[in-house]
């Protein structure tokens, strides 16, 4: 095995002393030349790359991580039950409840709110209800809605026409 190289080598080194001096000096650059290529391609320019990339990456990053934590803080919230007295939960929803047209009336039943709808906007509605959850810890029990004619004005959005009539039975806190 020792000898098997230089006798491969044999061949190439006669082939590299019939050169010209001239030509030996051009293959050296040629083969430094090409060196310095692939070192370029394979090792600086990925390295310099990343390199200019990372603010950018970072920055990127940070705002995944701030949405994160936000998100994680707002999980840690719903999970925690916050005390919050019946009073407190019926005032908010009857504040809140005029977002939902002027025709929409609350009325309690038990240990339950009735919310009555008459061509309450689709988006106000969920907007409402996630807000309702969210501030007065009222979650629905029971729905009986009905998708009502589209209101005159003209839609902005898809969803801008729909509206919904019927009832809401909401349990609280």
């Amino acid at each position: 095995m020792n000898t098997a190289i230089p006798s491969l080598l044999r061949p190439v080194r006669q082939i590299w002393l019939q050169r010209s001096l001239r030509e030996r000096l051009l293959l050296q650059v040629a083969a430094w030349l090409i060196g310095a290529a692939i070192l370029w391609t394979l090792g600086l320019a990925p390295a310099m790359r990343t390199w200019h990339e990372a603010p950018a990456r970072q920055a990127a990053l940070d705002q995944q991580s701030q949405q994160m934590l936000q998100w994680q803080a707002q999980a840690t919230r719903l999970k925690t039950p916050q005390t919050l007295k019946r009073a407190d939960a019926v005032q908010w929803l009857q504040a809140h409840v005029s977002a939902l047209g002027p025709k929409a009336k609350l009325q309690m039943q038990g240990e339950q709110i009735q919310l009555t709808l008459d061509a309450a906007p689709a988006e106000a509605l969920a907007l409402w209800l996630s807000q309702a959850r969210e501030h007065a810890h009222a979650r629905p029990v029971q729905a009986q809605l009905q998708q009502a004619p589209a209101s005159t004005t003209a839609p902005t959005t898809p969803t801008a026409g729909v509206a919904w009539s019927g009832t809401l039975l909401l349990s609280l806190p």
